[in-house]
This record gives structure tokens, C-alpha cells and sequence, in this order.
């Protein structure tokens, strides 16, 4: 409908209206002259000319609320074109300047349009080579991906999966393993026959669609048709809605094959350097005493005229340095023997009070402070393994310590790990010593490697071992000027290889 033929309506009701008033006027003057007479005396004539005066007024009320009626979208849309940035003029009318001023909305409107539309085929493009290039990057990323329906179906894997996990084309699919290499493949396997060739990743795939079980890091091994044996790393997660309804699971797979054969030749070489240093040192240690020895027998056959006492002196120096070689083939025995764990409930603070209560004589005669803070737990260790590791510690801490220093103090402190995640117990000892070298720092857990000019080095080494055997470790976690820090870390739950005490 134009905008013109609102008002061009109420127009012509307006003027309907009005010769429907003066006719109706003009009627009553007429018969109010032919009965002008006749009024006073007749009381019908009298209500009619009343009546239609009545009528009139009532008609021109209505009159007047129809064209307000009629005019009120007209009035509107003048409102609205008075506040566009058309402005009207003279020689224009109000309902030309209304209709010029919704046309050139209408043109604007069509121009936005036209211009939306360019941007929307714009943003199809772009979403279109951004879709692309996901799909590119997905195929094409360094790892294995592989898509699993909440029914247990692989519906897509990029190449690099295939190619991993040595599936043949043949049996799976009719396209040929090269074509995927730059997009993703649509199947639609059963993960059983999948991955068929790990049965461990088989379990580890319906335990995730089946309880939302995510695994992070994970070292699976799978044997390839040919024979060989292949170690994947392995991150899987389920694919949730809202509702934390499990639709799928995403797997990524890495060949991590050539990495283990390396890390297991960097320890190799590792192994054999510090077997290298630490048979330096138990052959540097031999040598020391053996010398002492023949010295000594010179000695006694020189001094062939000597006292008795003389002669029992210099036996007793050859006797204690047999002793020492004795002990320190007891110890290299002790830590080269696989340690046998025999578990039982053991509260740690009272460990350390009781090793504490050990090594009190030296702490006194050196006049050092020993402080137990912190919190303990109760864990399930080989109560005279750890004894040994925290008599060691504190020695350690003890004999580090100057003895013209003015603070003297070793520190031992406790905590537990909290939350969900727990998993250690630690336990922190702390010395006001001179500290460990930075030289010597990635040699002190190295059997016979020792800076004391007493000793052979062997205690840091049996601490070492007596935590990896408990599933723990220790490390340090300072070292200056100010003193050394030893972090010992033990697990709350028991290692799986110790036999629990009865």
C-alpha cells in the first residue's frame, strides 16, 4: 500500500461525512420552517427536531474520532520520516516527503542488504578454507588421532594413525593407505578390530566410553603384523555433551619407539659412567688402605728389635684398616644386593625422633640444635631401611656444619600432600652447613664419591636406593652458602613389590 492512500481515504470520508451533515442541516431547516408553526403544539414534530439535533452533535464526535483513527498510521509514519536524515521542503507535501523519505529507506535498506550479503559470502569463504585448513592441520599434525563413536565404532584417523599402528588397507577399507596422507579417513570400524594389535589399548578405549575414564601419558606397546613391537605414548579423552553424556572418545597416539631406545642408551651410558666413577672410588679406597697395610708391615719387619708395644701398635693400625676394608666390601655388598622390603605401619615422627635419639652424641659433642617441625604421617615403610636413610641425612647435615660457624642447626620438617591428587609424604632436612658445590652436586648420589677426607661415600647412595625401593626419591632441593636442603619424597600408598609384614 503507497503512503498517499491513508490520507487521500480520510480525505474523502471527511468530506462524505460533511455533505452527509449539511444534508442532513439543510433537511431540518427545511422542515423546521414548513412546521415552524406547528412545534409548540406538536410534541412528535418536537422530538424528531430534537433527535436530529442530538444526532448531529453525536456525528460530528464520531466524525472526529474516524479521522483520528484513520490518520494515526499516517501521523506515525510522518513522526518516523521527520527523525530520518531527509529533510522536507516547501514545495513538497507532507505525504510526498513521507513516501520520498520510506523509499530512500527502502534503498538503504536494500544497499545493507546487498552489502550483508557480500559479507556473509565472505565469511562462508573464510569459514570454508578455515574449515580446510583444520582438516589439513588435523591429518597432517606429527601425531596419530583417532575418533570413537559412544557405540565403539572408529569413525575417522588421520594418516599418521594408520601408518603408526601398521593397519592394512586392505582388510579396512578399499582406498589405499597414500591417499589419507593429507586428509582425515572416514571409517567405520569396531575398535576391537582396530586395535586389534594392543589389546591393552582395546581395554583402555571401552573403560573411557564406558566411565569417562581419561588417560594422560600413557606407554602402550603394540606388535605390528611384521613382527615387530612398537612402544606408543597415548592420551585419551572422552568426547562429552552439556550433560556430560559420553558421545565418543579422541585418541592421539605418538611413536615413541626410537625415544625409549635412546633414553635406555643415555641411561646405559649413564649406568656405565657411574659404575666408571664408583669403581674409581672403591679402587681409590682399596689402594688407600692397602698402602696403609704394606706401610705398616714394613714397619713391623724394620722394627724387628722392637718393644712389644710398639709392634701391638702398629698391628692394631693394620687390623683397623682391615676392619675398614671389611666394612666397606659389607657396604658396596649391601648396596648392590636387591633390597627386599618388609612393610609395616610406621609413624614418621616417631622414626625421626628415634633416629634423632642415634645421632644425639654427635649433634651434642658438636653443639648443634636439632628441630622437628612440621606434620608426619603415618605410611607403610621398612622401619630399619628408613632408620638407615635419616641416620645418614642427619650425619650428613651434621658433619657439614663448620664447627667455628655461629648458627648450628639442623632442620627436619613434615608434610603430606593434600586434595585428590595426593601422593607423597615429605619430609625436608635442612643444615647451616657450607653447602655442596655445584661441580659436586650431580655426583654426591654416586657411590664411593666422597669430598670428606674421612669416609668413602657410600651413604647418599644407600639413601638413594632405600627411597627408589619404597617408590620414593631424594633429591636437593638447596644448595648455597646458607646450608643444603635434602627433599625426601615416600609414597602414601605402598609399593607393590614389598612384602607386607605380618
Amino acid at each position: 500500500m503507497k503512503f498517499g492512500v491513508v490520507e487521500n481515504r480520510a480525505r474523502l470520508a471527511i468530506l462524505v461525512f460533511v455533505l452527509a451533515l449539511l444534508l442532513l442541516i439543510g433537511l431540518s431547516l427545511a422542515l423546521y420552517s414548513q412546521v415552524r408553526g406547528e412545534i409548540s403544539t406538536s410534541p412528535a414534530i418536537l422530538f424528531i427536531f430534537s433527535y436530529q439535533i442530538i444526532a448531529l452533535i453525536f456525528g460530528l464526535g464520531l466524525m472526529f474520532f474516524i479521522v483520528r483513527w484513520l490518520l494515526r498510521p499516517y501521523r506515525r509514519m510522518v513522526e518516523a520520516a521527520q527523525g530520518s536524515p531527509i529533510h522536507g521542503s516547501s514545495a513538497r507535501s507532507e505525504s510526498e516527503f513521507v513516501v520520498e523519505t520510506f523509499q530512500a529507506l527502502v534503498q538503504q535498506l536494500q544497499a545493507k542488504e546487498r552489502e550483508l550479503a557480500q559479507l556473509h559470502a565472505l565469511e562462508r569463504s573464510r569459514a570454508d578454507r578455515s574449515e580446510r585448513l583444520s582438516e589439513r592441520l588435523i591429518a597432517n599434525i606429527p601425531s596419530g588421532l583417532v575418533t570413537v563413536d559412544s557405540s565403539g565404532l572408529v569413525t575417522s584417523a588421520n594418516g599418521h594413525a594408520l601408518k603408526i599402528l601398521g593397519v592394512a588397507e586392505a582388510s579396512l577399507y578399499s582406498a589405499p593407505l597414500n591417499s589419507f596422507a593429507t586428509e582425515m579417513a572416514s571409517l567405520g570400524i569396531e575398535h576391537h578390530s582396530f586395535f586389534r594389535m594392543s589389546p591393552r589399548l582395546v581395554e583402555m578405549i571401552s573403560e573411557c566410553l564406558n566411565t569417562s575414564k581419561s588417560f594422560s601419558r600413557e606407554e602402550v606397546d603394540i606388535s605390528l603384523p611384521d613382527g615387530r613391537v612398537r612402544h606408543l605414548g597415548l592420551s585419551l579423552t572422552p568426547i562429552s555433551d552439556v550433560s556430560h553424556n559420553v558421545e565418543g572418545a579422541l585418541c592421539l597416539l605418538t611413536d615413541i619407539t626410537e625415544v625409549l631406545e635412546l633414553r635406555e642408551r643415555m641411561k646405559l651410558q649413564e649406568n656405565l659412567a657411574n659404575l666408571g666413577e664408583m669403581a674409581a672410588g672403591l679402587a681409590h679406597e682399596f689402594k688407600n688402605s692397602l698402602a696403609t697395610i704394606h706401610g705398616y708391615i714394613q714397619l713391623l719387619e724394620a722394627q724387628g728389635s722392637a718393644s712389644s708395644n710398639e709392634r701391638r701398635t702398629a698391628l692394631d693400625a693394620t687390623l683397623n684398616e682391615v676392619r675398614l676394608l671389611t666394612r666397606l666390601v659389607t657396604d658396596f655388598l649391601n648396596f648392590a644386593r636387591p633390597q627386599q622390603l618388609t612393610l609395616a605401619q610406621v609413624d614418621l615422627r616417631s622414626l625421626i625422633e628415634a633416629c634423632a635419639d642415634e645421632v644425639r652424641p654427635l649433634l651434642s659433642s658438636c653443639e648443634i640444635e636439632l628441630r622437628i617441625e612440621g606434620s608426619f604421617t603415618e605410611l607403610a615403610v621398612d622401619e630399619s631401611l628408613l632408620r638407615r636413610v635419616f641416620v645418614n641425612l642427619l650425619r650428613n647435615a651434621a658433619e657439614a656444619i663448620d664447627p667455628l660457624s655461629s648458627e648450628k642447626l639442623i632442620t627436619v620438617t613434615g608434610s603430606t600432600d593434600i586434595g585428590p591428587g595426593s601422593r607423597y609424604a615429605h619430609i625436608h632436612v635442612r643444615d647451616t652447613g657450607t653447602g655442596i658445590s655445584t661441580e659436586d652436586l650431580n655426583s654426591i648420589f654416586i657411590p664411593f664419591f666422597t669430598t670428606k677426607s674421612r669416609g668413602y661415600g657410600i651413604g647418599l647412595a644407600i639413601v638413594q636406593k632405600i627411597l627408589v625401593a619404597h617408590s620414593g626419591d631424594v633429591s636437593v632441593e638447596k644448595s648455597d652458602n646458607q646450608g643444603t636442603v635434602f627433599h625426601c619424597r615416600l609414597p602414601l600408598s605402598p609399593p607393590s613389590q614389598a612384602v607386607e609384614s605380618q
